[in-house]
């Protein structure tokens, strides 16, 4: 199992822009072989999200439950718990029910359905065995965001246990498109993952850089699929 804070070696880092494909799959290979959703922490592999299974009622509201990939209950025991700094977050079909512009700007990389937390352009995730409360490390970490117009807008800053950073690591631009950026160490190491996205929330008034119809507006971004290793106990 894992145990406290260790000091890792220099992490591989990839990153890829608009076609990301051959990247994803390299760090899933990385992490390992895909672990069932159940509760309790695997000797090894990798967990995902990829939001297409929300129910119904949970999609298009504003109250996503920010430990809904850490209940004990299957097909939700992922290890994952959200907070930030906003109001909630949400889950989504590409953000045009928030405002319509964002459907020409929006796409998801696994169809159909999408994430970002609401009121801020900021959010944490932490890492726990699934299913439980027990604190937990990961040897790595990935996010794929959509429509980063600008160098800068979108990153991951990974948090050891003893709450020291791990490095802070951008995705690159692809307006329109899929960015990617995924860290992997040879062991686990990272407690939690402090998530950038975009210059600023989204919103029914908030406009993008993409939109040129409008005036003055920021970088959005959203997120799809996160890529993980699996959670493993802390002690």
């Amino acid at each position: 199992m894992a145990s406290g804070y260790q000091t890792p070696v220099k992490p591989v880092v990839l990153t890829a822009a608009c076609d990301i494909t051959g990247a994803v799959a390299e760090h899933r290979a990385l992490l390992g072989t895909l672990d069932p959703n159940v509760v309790g922490d695997q000797p090894g592999g990798r967990r995902e999200i990829n939001w297409d299974a929300v129910p119904a009622a949970q999609t298009n509201t504003n109250t996503f439950p920010g430990d809904c990939f850490n209940q004990p209950v299957a097909g939700r025991a992922r290890g994952t718990v959200f907070s930030t700094d906003g109001t909630g977050f949400r889950v989504s079909d590409e953000f045009a029910d928030v405002n319509p512009d964002y459907a020409d700007e929006f796409n998801a990389f696994s169809p159909l359905r999408t994430f970002s937390a609401v009121g801020s352009n900021e959010l944490v995730v932490d890492l726990f065995v699934a299913g439980t409360t027990r604190p937990a490390l990961s040897a790595g970490f990935r996010v794929v965001f959509s429509d980063v117009d600008n160098n800068g807008s979108a990153a991951i800053k990974l948090i050891a246990a003893n709450g020291s950073s791990l490095g802070k690591y951008h995705a690159p631009r692809c307006p329109g498109g899929f960015s990617f950026v995924g860290v992997a160490f040879d062991s686990p190491v990272i407690a939690s993952a402090e998530i950038t996205s975009g210059k600023a929330p989204l919103g029914s008034d908030a406009d993008d850089v993409s939109d040129r119809d409008h005036g003055p507006a920021r970088d959005r971004v959203i997120m799809d699929d996160f890529i993980y290793g699996e959670p493993r106990a802390l002690r």
